[in-house]
């Protein structure tokens, strides 16, 4: 008898989460746009509420690049490439795909819902994270300790990090405070880990997810073994 080795599985095939990208058809929308999508996906699909990893993404047009910057008060072009992406547990991937069909009616805006298509993670070393919340008055340098003690929760230590400028949006009439966050040089592990569990709260008005920064790395040069 002989027994074959296990075939190895790649890192992202490990993660918990994965995305799920749908088409949609939506000319704008305001940029403070999350709790109103979030509201409106959350009648179809009421079960995302039960896991504080499971995120709903905001709609960003082709103007805005990776998220590092964005005027607060204009609104978004979105272009026929734009999709609506959901982080979710893999097992959960069928049921997301109800979503498909309907029509999101957000802040007087119509966004017709298409295809889905499964997103693995991207095993990259830089990520970034378009908000993170945050206190208003917290400066830079607390928010940093705040995000480090954050990865300590999860056994990764917190080397290289850029934090952006404080932004705004409303949830639920309050004013709520956010900041961009990059972070660099990752190893393969901890990049796929961070795309797992994100960062602080908010994931369903989505705050704390972590997406391959475009810029620096790519993907190029540090492709899995």
């Amino acid at each position: 008898m002989w027994i074959e080795e296990e075939e190895k599985k790649s890192l992202s095939e490990m993660s918990k989460m994965i995305d799920v990208a749908f088409k949609i058809s939506c000319k704008t929308l305001p940029y403070d746009h999350a709790f109103s999508l979030s509201n409106e996906i959350l009648k179809y699909l009421p079960w995302l509420k039960g896991n504080k990893l499971t995120g709903i993404q905001t709609l960003h047009g082709p103007e805005s690049g990776n998220g590092w910057t964005r005027a607060e008060n204009e609104e978004i072009f979105l272009s026929k490439r734009t999709r609506l992406i959901l982080r979710i547990p893999k097992s959960e991937y069928d049921k997301t795909c109800k979503l498909e069909g309907e029509t999101l009616k957000v802040l007087g805006n119509d966004i017709k819902i298409g295809k889905a298509s499964k997103k693995p993670f991207l095993t990259v070393r830089d990520l970034i994270c378009r908000f993170v919340l945050t206190d208003d008055d917290l400066n830079e340098s607390d928010f940093l300790k705040y995000v480090a003690k954050e990865f300590e929760n999860h056994e990764i230590h917190l080397r290289k990090a850029i934090c952006g400028k404080t932004k705004s949006f409303t949830i639920n009439g309050d004013q709520k405070f956010t900041r961009s966050l990059m972070i660099a040089d990752l190893s393969k592990e901890n990049s796929i880990k961070l795309q797992d569990v994100g960062v602080g709260i908010g994931r369903i008005f989505g705050c704390g997810i972590f997406l391959p920064h475009k810029s620096i790395d790519a993907v190029a040069n540090f492709k899995e073994d």
